[in-house]
């Protein structure tokens, strides 16, 4: 029996030997390919929902990349003339003679590729591109661009501090911030603001570690779109300009030229169909007024109960605390474009405060959408915060206490936008106002539990149009959706 026993170890010694090395490989795979595997994960969560919803604000991004596949134009007339809803005709004006979108193309024009390799598939497939898969299109390219945000919330990580501290500061940025809850959800223009604004700061620290023309060249690239995808969050484009010119003074014309050669084709269309620079965000002007209010609406903007950045995002309080430890990021010149970040972040929320319109996220999206555009900064500003704890003394009775307060941010964070992503849409209240905004007594969090939970019928995993979804879990009969 004994002689059994050790004939059969030593024909399991292989195996057993090899686990130890199977393991290491795969850990080799996962490193290698860590911004891919990332990239995968992300996008399969924030292709997870429970309905399919799109805002009036983003049906022009939704439905041009169709425009100039099937009609060759950045006029919607021939969907306008299909009989598009009376509730999103505000985002289509009539302007001599066309209908045209009321807000900036850049990121329609940018996921175009994206719609064209489906409408591909669909035609391939003999499958109908029915408005569903409209829906499901324009959600997916949103899923795309906010998961890119997350890779490069990573890489730029990695170059600030660890690999392990890297990861952890994207899936919080990916998970605890209105990216998950917002910019993954459907084609608002703050996603692309995300995507943009991280990839400059990844290509600065590129360009610290190995100076390099190319770096220049992209950034040029970036920030022309930058301008025109959102002009109000072009404040945040102040710490690249003030690199180029403080660092980089001899790279400032091809700089320049780089910027120039993807925003004067916006800059020309905003003069040929609106005759202006802002295009159709002209009339949003008249919104903005200046006074004593503003200094209410800008406390709002961090800390009202119904849009406070701060209060669906609790763990971005950490930001505040790697802010104040920008010493310890490595590069001089780094260090000071992240530095000069927290003041322009300041001055981009005392914007929104002039706006009149800065109520309107608690009516048509969840949380604070409109300071969404520096999430990443202020997620890597966290990332310091938390690189900086776990170099105290784990033991210390403080540290552990500091420990437990950071999960139980992420935490409450991740919740609150996990409720966004599932829940929000089904809340039957759409009305805004300053009573609603700071409303104590019924915070959206939790109506949209009240309200949402019971009407959950399902949750379903998209892939990418047409190919049917990875995972669907059929909880009760689906209640009719609500333009």
């Amino acid at each position: 029996m004994k002689e059994k026993k050790k004939d059969r170890m030593k024909k399991n010694a292989p195996l057993l030997d090899s686990a130890p090395v199977l393991a290491g490989r795969l850990k080799d795979l996962a490193v290698r390919y860590d911004s891919l595997l990332l990239f995968v994960l992300v996008y399969i969560v924030y292709n997870t929902v429970s309905r399919m919803t799109m805002s009036g604000d983003t049906n022009p991004a939704a439905f041009l990349p169709l425009s100039l596949i099937l009609h060759q134009t950045v006029f919607f007339d021939e969907f306008v003339g299909a009989g598009l809803g009376p509730n999103v005709a505000y985002a289509f004006p009539l302007v001599n003679g066309h209908y045209v979108s009321l807000f900036p193309i850049v990121t329609p024009i940018l996921i175009t590729p994206v719609y064209f390799v489906s409408y591909v598939l669909f035609t391939l497939l003999n499958i109908p591109f029915d408005s569903m898969s409209i829906m499901i299109l324009a959600k997916t390219c949103a899923a795309i661009i906010a998961a890119l945000s997350v890779v490069f919330v990573y890489l730029a990580g990695k170059e600030l501090f660890s690999r392990k501290i890297a990861l952890v500061t994207a899936l919080i940025y990916a998970f605890a911030t209105s990216t998950w809850s917002v910019s993954s959800q459907a084609l608002w223009q703050h996603g692309t603001v995300e995507l943009l604004l991280i990839a400059m700061i990844w290509l600065i620290i590129r360009n610290e570690r190995e100076r390099s023309r190319r770096y220049i060249v992209l950034l040029g690239l970036l920030s022309g779109l930058f301008v025109f995808n959102r002009p109000p969050d072009s404040v945040l484009l102040l710490p690249i300009l003030g690199y180029m010119v403080w660092y980089e003074r001899q790279n400032l014309p091809v700089y320049a030229l780089s910027a120039a050669a993807t925003g004067l084709p916006f800059l020309l269309y905003n003069f040929t169909i609106f005759g202006n620079v802002f295009g159709g965000y002209r009339q949003n002007l008249d919104f903005f007024s200046f006074g004593l209010s503003s200094i209410g609406n800008f406390f709002g903007l961090l800390i009202a109960p119904n849009v406070g950045l701060l209060i669906f995002s609790p763990v971005l309080v950490l930001s505040i605390f790697g802010y104040l430890h920008l010493d310890t990021v490595p590069g001089g010149r780094i260090r000071q474009v992240l530095f000069v970040f927290g003041p322009v972040i300041l001055l981009q929320i005392l914007v929104y405060s002039f706006f009149g319109l800065w109520e309107s996220s608690v009516a048509y999206s969840y949380g604070q959408r409109f300071l969404t555009g520096f999430v990443p900064v202020l997620a890597l500003f966290t990332g310091i915060a938390i690189s900086e704890l776990g170099k105290m003394d784990r033991n210390a009775p403080a540290t552990k206490a500091a420990w437990s307060c950071v999960l139980l941010l992420i935490a409450i964070s991740v919740i609150i936008h996990a409720t966004g992503v599932f829940l929000y849409p089904l809340s039957p209240d759409r009305s805004t106002s300053s009573d609603r905004t700071w409303d104590w007594a019924h915070p959206v969090v939790i109506e949209s539990w009240q309200y949402g939970l019971p009407e959950l019928d399902s949750i379903t995993t998209y892939l990418f149009p047409p190919l049917p979804p990875i995972f669907h879990l059929t909880l009760k009969s689906p209640s009719p959706v609500v333009p």
